[in-house]
């Protein structure tokens, strides 16, 4: 580990152990990237996402409020109704006349349900084949949903892909690049939907990708600042593009070829700081 490695971690600390955090030195910090030893990034990502409060001494009670929240969420929205769970302390709702599991009410807790459902299984999907060669992904979580794990709730495998809206072209055409070429009917949604939905998890190593949410959470204005990271991805391909056909340029798109992800917040932060 190098001395300024150790400076900056030794920074991050001297900010975190103070009774009241001042945001805006963690937000200047976490901008050029989140050391993740000790928990560091795992703390800081709390805080710049308000999960936690600045106050340190409320920490403890916040995450047991949060987490009995979780647990509360659950026994609601997820149990299935009908299906006794004393063991879980949740109480049995029986199916009645106005309410069973092929009632279309769009108010019938059983559609409420299986909905739920369609969209935990897609969650449980991509979360598996993410990265399924690291760990982090497959390991069990260090607060199991004892509530899913209940090998009594048989969810629903009918499901289906949450629907795509197409893109405006209007909000990627904020960026100032002059790359859209309109004869080849390069269209925002081919490319600019997946960067944008997914914050760029795709494009990019999962290392990268976090040091990209480390200046996305940073900054107040997160999303603002993920069209420009966006954008500043455009620019620096800009060449590539105007010299391009469609088959070239949409696999440029589709596959960046830049991974240095340092040189393009550079780029995001000079147009940022050129508005």
């Amino acid at each position: 580990m190098s001395s300024l490695h150790k400076t900056r971690i030794a920074d991050f600390q001297d900010v975190l152990k103070e009774p009241m955090i001042a945001l805006e030195k963690l937000r200047e910090l976490s901008f050029s990237g989140i050391p993740c030893e000790g928990g560091l990034r795992c703390l800081c990502w709390k805080i710049l996402l308000n999960y936690l409060p600045l106050e340190r001494d409320s920490w403890t009670s916040i995450l047991a409020k949060q987490r009995e929240l979780y647990s509360q969420f659950l026994r609601e929205m997820i149990i299935q109704p009908g299906i006794a769970k004393a063991n879980l302390g949740v109480s049995r709702e029986d199916v009645t006349f106005e309410d069973h599991p092929l009632n279309p009410n769009p108010d019938s807790r059983w559609n409420t349900y299986f909905k739920d459902n369609e969209v935990l299984l897609q969650i449980d999907k991509d979360v598996r084949r993410l990265c399924p060669d690291i760990s982090f992904f497959q390991r069990a979580t260090e607060y199991p949903c004892l509530l899913i794990l209940d090998p009594q709730n048989e969810f629903e495998t009918l499901r289906k892909r949450v629907e795509q809206t197409t893109l405006k072209s209007q909000t990627v055409a904020r960026n100032r690049s002059g790359v859209t070429n309109q004869e080849q009917n390069i269209k925002p949604q081919f490319f600019a939907f997946r960067w944008l939905t997914l914050l760029l998890s795709q494009e990019f190593l999962l290392p990268d990708v976090i040091r990209i949410w480390d200046s996305l959470f940073a900054d107040d204005n997160r999303f603002d600042f993920l069209l420009i990271v966006c954008c500043s991805m455009l620019i620096l391909i800009r060449e590539q593009l105007l010299e391009g056909d469609f088959t070239i340029n949409m696999r440029l798109l589709q596959d960046y070829p830049i991974t240095d992800v340092c040189q393009i917040l550079q780029k995001a932060k000079e147009l940022q700081d050129s508005k």
